[in-house]
C-alpha cells in the first residue's frame, strides 16, 4: 500500500505537470488557531523555476477528496522548492 505522501506526489503531479515533482513530504499539524493543518513541502522543477500559478490555486480544492479518502480532515497548507534552494539551504 501506498503511503500519504507518494499519494499526494501523483495527485501534485497530475495537477502540475509540466513542472517535475521531485519530492512530497507531509506532516500533521495545527494552525495558529488549534485548527488542524497537513504542512505539504512539495520539492519541484520547473522552467525557469516557476509553477503555473492557476494550477498551484486549485491544488488545495483539488487534493480535498484524496485527504478524505486518506481519512485526513486537515486543511491542506502548501511550500514549494526546488532541490537548488534546498542546496543552498544546507550548505
Amino acid at each position: 500500500m501506498q503511503n500519504i505522501d507518494e499519494i499526494l506526489k501523483e495527485q501534485i503531479q497530475e495537477k502540475l505537470a509540466p513542472a517535475q515533482i521531485i519530492e512530497v513530504s507531509s506532516e500533521e499539524a495545527e494552525d495558529h488557531k488549534g485548527d488542524p493543518i497537513i504542512r505539504i513541502r512539495v520539492v519541484f522543477k520547473a522552467e525557469n523555476d516557476r509553477l503555473d500559478p492557476e494550477k498551484v490555486v486549485e491544488l488545495a480544492r483539488h487534493l480535498r477528496p484524496t485527504l478524505g479518502k486518506l481519512n485526513t480532515d486537515c486543511y491542506p497548507v502548501f511550500s514549494y522548492t526546488t532541490p537548488e534552494e534546498i542546496e543552498l539551504a544546507t550548505a
